[in-house]
């Protein structure tokens, strides 16, 4: 089974937060500085939104397989088959990693 995205949704599998120090002290949960931008792999892109005034669809600027980067707060984490994603719009995106 599989699922779309409705309009400029991106669902994004973030990639593990550090839970040690480089010293190897654990950090505790509720120490994470949430301004500190997090990294995941573009999983799934809706297919953009219709501008209000023409109705010409405006495509989402990332692609499936781009390295993307976000603040840990954003968007809304979601489970699908065994798969943590974090759902995000196209706003919550910092940037996208060149290659």
């Amino acid at each position: 089974m599989s699922f779309t995205l409705q309009r400029d949704r991106i669902a994004v599998v973030a990639e593990e937060l550090e839970t040690k120090t480089a010293g190897g002290l654990h950090i505790p949960e509720g120490a994470v500085d949430y301004h500190e931008p997090r990294f995941g792999i573009v999983a799934h892109v809706g297919i953009g939104r219709r501008n209000d005034l023409t109705g010409e669809l405006i495509p989402i600027d990332v692609q499936v397989g781009d390295r993307v980067f976000f603040h840990k707060a954003s968007g809304e984490t979601w489970q699908f088959e065994g798969v943590e994603y974090v759902l995000l719009g196209p706003g919550e995106i910092i940037g996208v990693e060149s290659p």
